[in-house]
């Protein structure tokens, strides 16, 4: 894959670097917070090579890259250097939800950033219980202690990972989070607890006020709640706080406020939220014994398409930390990954199509060896639709399997054919063939159902040689060119000193990924419409306008770089989207001064978008220009 290719024809057909709010990814996806998704052309970027699927979730535009994932989201941020923080103030308003859609959405978001350190920990589990079970390595040697830290460090202070991508999600200052987890967490809290809770007594704040005893290593909810609390708490602190002391006196303010709201309030009742979730979860199992196994198994894949899977994750943690061993969740999770690797496998055998074959075969490899199966389900078996039936059917059969010989799982890595020694039960040697028996059922099965169903192949198609990477809403057909010695003049907005676009500190102006232009640094906050035309997109922050000209010329108009993360402060609109404008008149305005004293800057690029519809677009050679000046020569 060129993952430079692939990375800048995504940015281009989700609206380019200005529509992106912020970007992370996780194992397997490239997760945008955009300003505006319809400007993204999903069918667009679907067609783009390297790109499996994308989904749409809590406010996420979801892109599936598989493997590369990685690649492709750093060749991105060298284009645009993205923020990876949640806005406090979000763009576009979210749908409503129900608390506890809410609620899942929410772990969700917060646990997939989690997820690669918690697989990291989980998998020196495995070698823990493989090395000593093949005699390479002594339980009882110093190797193996420390080996032990090693594995169980991120689970114990699961809260810190937590905290920070909470932060993230909450828009809240990440070192109080994480601050906020450690207090949690500190050896001597966590004794005078117990201590107390063993003497039968309860620990009181300055005498009057009940702790309530709560064990929070391992735990999510806790910290989830007492960082959503925190926003709040800096607020308070930030308004009561004198200016000259807000750099020593504010943080003490927040921690005496917000530690004890979380051991006291929110720590013990994210406690039995978490308890209370985990009990309706295994209320269904011990009322369906093994049926329910193999209901979960045959769903699962719809729960990962959702993006709900991660919210099962502080579930499964609770109940191997009370119990030792998991024997629901984790053992259809384990099926319906198998299921979607044997369904890819029997896809790669069957099809004729020599590239999608090579695509079916690493799914397949992929979620067989390494559970990774969003490759599988997003690439080939919900692409081709009949192989996720036989998926589903195959991983129900496995998970019915599994729950009647009573399966167990005694980790949290990644299920798959590498990890199975995590279902190995001490004193139960046949756990180990149980394990492999449900493994094989459920290939066999999901195998043989595939290529009774059949599917519709994937055909070979040529890729456009004359793509231009850009939104199919944008006619990319050669114009009729222009009579000789005739050309479209665009007067400069805004008044000010007149430099090249190359000399623009941000790679994607500078670089012409958007498209050709010059740039002007404003000696004045106004700008005005450079041409006859209509108001394409006002964006709602106020810095940035798109204009499309009477003779079809596409204009993007970026204030400052980076000013989106003023949130439309110091920026006013004069006209909205679907406005009519003539030359000259006033389409928005700024307090420039304001904007530079909040460290940015204020240099503006005028691009033409569809640049490549002209032969040439030229800037003209000047140092200054004033509104209403030549600023740009379209041939």
């Amino acid at each position: 894959m060129d993952y430079e290719s692939t990375a800048k024809k995504i940015l281009q057909r989700i609206g380019g670097r200005d529509n992106v709010i912020s970007l992370v990814h996780c194992m397997t996806r490239l997760r945008f917070t955009l300003k505006d998704e319809s400007l993204a052309d999903d069918e667009a970027v679907k067609k783009t090579k390297g790109v499996m699927g994308i989904m749409k979730k809590a406010g996420q535009y979801q892109i599936i890259i598989g493997n590369d994932v990685g690649m492709v989201f750093a060749e991105l941020n060298k284009l645009g250097n993205f923020s990876s923080e949640t806005p406090a103030k979000a763009a576009k308003p979210k749908e409503k939800q129900n608390p506890f859609s809410m609620l899942m959405d929410t772990i969700s978001g917060i646990m997939a950033p989690v997820i690669p350190a918690i697989i990291g920990a989980a998998m020196i589990k495995v070698l823990l219980t493989l090395l000593p079970m093949i005699g390479i390595l002594s339980s009882e040697g110093n190797t193996y202690n420390l080996l032990s830290v090693m594995g169980d460090g991120a689970f114990f202070f699961m809260p810190v990972l937590i905290a920070i991508s909470a932060s993230k999600k909450f828009g809240t200052n990440t070192y109080y989070a994480a601050s906020i987890a450690l207090i949690m967490l500190h050896p001597n809290f966590i004794s005078l607890m117990d201590t107390a809770h063993e003497a039968g007594e309860t620990v009181k704040f300055l005498g009057i006020i009940p702790v309530s005893y709560a064990s929070y290593s391992y735990s999510v909810i806790p910290i989830i709640l007492a960082v959503w609390s925190l926003r709040y708490v800096e607020k308070l602190a930030d308004r009561i706080t004198p200016v000259v002391t807000k750099n020593f006196l504010k943080p003490m303010v927040v921690v005496l406020i917000e530690a004890p709201i979380a051991l006291i309030v929110l720590g013990p009742l994210g406690a039995i939220c978490g308890n209370v979730l985990s009990d309706v979860v295994y209320a269904i199992h011990d009322k369906l014994g093994f049926i329910a196994i193999g209901i979960v198994a045959g769903v699962y894949p719809f729960v990962v398409m959702a993006g709900m899977h991660h919210a099962f994750t502080p579930i499964k943690l609770g109940m191997i930390a009370t119990t030792g061993y998991e024997n629901f969740i984790c053992i259809g999770e384990l099926c319906s990954n198998m299921a979607q690797g044997a369904a890819s496998l029997a896809v790669s055998i069957r099809s004729k199509n020599k590239d999608f074959k090579q695509i079916a075969g690493s799914s397949a490899f992929s979620a067989l060896f390494a559970g990774i199966t969003e490759p599988a389900l997003y690439g080939v078996t919900l692409r081709l639709k009949r192989p996720m039936l036989g998926a589903c059917i195959g991983a129900a059969a496995g998970g019915l399997f599994g729950g009647f010989f009573q399966m167990k799982c005694f980790g949290i890595a990644t299920p798959a054919i590498v990890t199975i020694v995590q279902y190995v039960e001490e004193g139960r040697p046949s756990s180990l063939l149980i394990a492999a028996l449900t493994i094989l059922l459920t290939v066999v099965v999901t195998f043989a159902a595939t290529l009774i169903i059949g599917f519709e192949d994937i055909k070979d198609e040529e890729e456009d040689e004359g793509d231009t990477s850009l939104p199919s809403s944008v006619n990319t057909a050669s114009p009729a060119p222009l009579p000789k010695d005739e050309e479209i003049i665009v007067s400069s907005p805004a008044e000010g000193k007149c430099i090249p676009l190359s000399h623009v500190k941000d790679a994607t102006f500078a670089q012409g990924i958007l498209g050709k232009g010059a740039a002007v640094i404003p000696s004045k906050g106004i700008i005005q419409s450079p041409f006859d035309g209509t108001v394409d997109v006002m964006f709602e922050t106020g810095h940035a306008v798109g204009l499309t000209s009477e003779s079809g010329v596409e204009l993007l108009i970026h204030v400052g770089m980076d000013t989106v993360n003023l949130e439309g402060k110091y920026f006013t609109p004069r006209k909205a989207t679907g406005d009519k404008v003539k030359k000259g008149e006033i389409i928005l305005e700024f307090d420039a001064p304001e904007i530079q004293k909040a460290g940015y800057d204020i240099t503006t690029p005028v691009i033409v978008s569809n640049s490549d519809k002209y032969a040439d677009v030229r800037a003209i050679e000047s140092d200054s220009v004033k509104m209403g000046d030549t600023l740009l020569r379209i041939r």
